[in-house]
């Protein structure tokens, strides 16, 4: 595996230095990052239909699909994400399988949706919505609950903002010591902030939970929180 070295400067960007490196990366900077990613298995497995579409929205180097991927017998498995270094990762992964007729990795903007109305089972955005602008989201997850059958769910997992400063600060300052100790750099941690800003925008708890329930969602769950990064799961009736 590849390691995060990179001392970004600009715009953050999916670009293919981070491609490359971009497991580590997660690895290192999603705290808890191993059981967000069981536990988002183990909980979306219950909700696979054979026969229907699957979508991983932001999909990177196809990491965030690897397990669900692993448990799928007869499903159409759809990767989307609208960085093509993180595709051409994606596709190196999963090469063995692009012939089958059951995968699919494409060049797509979320915010174009995909044109899988009431065909979808399950769809998941791990660490995607949040970098798109926040006048578009709403419109997003409306793409995402008219493509999910009844029944259906979706994974959210989104870095998120407090509700107030207190509990931001405390809670940043432990998320940034957790870098610390993950062997980032002052630099490191100091120029990525400086990057992602304007470009990664949380929102709060409640203002997703909102979002998803305006989209028609009636069953929304926070089903995993660590520091300032939570999973939450909707479900289609």
């Amino acid at each position: 595996m590849a390691k995060d070295n990179i001392v970004p400067k600009g715009k953050w960007r999916f670009n293919e230095d981070v491609a490359k490196v971009f497991t580590d990366m997660l690895e290192r900077s999603i705290p808890n990052y191993e059981t967000m990613r069981q536990l988002t298995y183990l909980l979306a497995r219950n909700f696979i239909v054979n026969g229907t579409c699957i979508v991983d929205m932001g999909c990177s180097n196809g990491l965030s699909a690897e397990k669900i991927m692993s448990h799928v017998n007869d499903c159409k498995i759809f990767l989307f994400d609208k960085s093509e270094p993180m595709l051409t990762e994606c596709r190196k992964k999963y090469q063995s399988q692009l012939d089958t007729g059951h995968l699919f990795i494409e060049n797509r903007d979320a915010v174009d949706g995909w044109g899988l109305d009431n065909r979808c089972s399950l769809i998941q955005s791990i660490l995607t919505l949040q970098f798109i602008p926040k006048d578009k989201r709403e419109e997003v997850i409306n793409h995402v609950y008219n493509s999910l059958l009844p029944g259906g769910a979706f994974f959210l997992v989104e870095k998120v903002k407090c509700s107030g400063d207190a509990l931001e600060k405390v809670i940043s300052s432990e998320y940034y010591e957790m870098k610390h100790n993950h062997a980032y750099t002052e630099e490191q941690i100091a120029e990525k902030r400086k990057s992602l800003k304007g470009v990664l925008e949380p929102l709060q708890v409640w203002q997703n939970f909102s979002m998803l329930r305006k989209a028609g969602f009636t069953e929304v769950e926070t089903y995993w929180r660590y520091l300032n990064f939570v999973g939450i799961l909707a479900i289609k009736r």
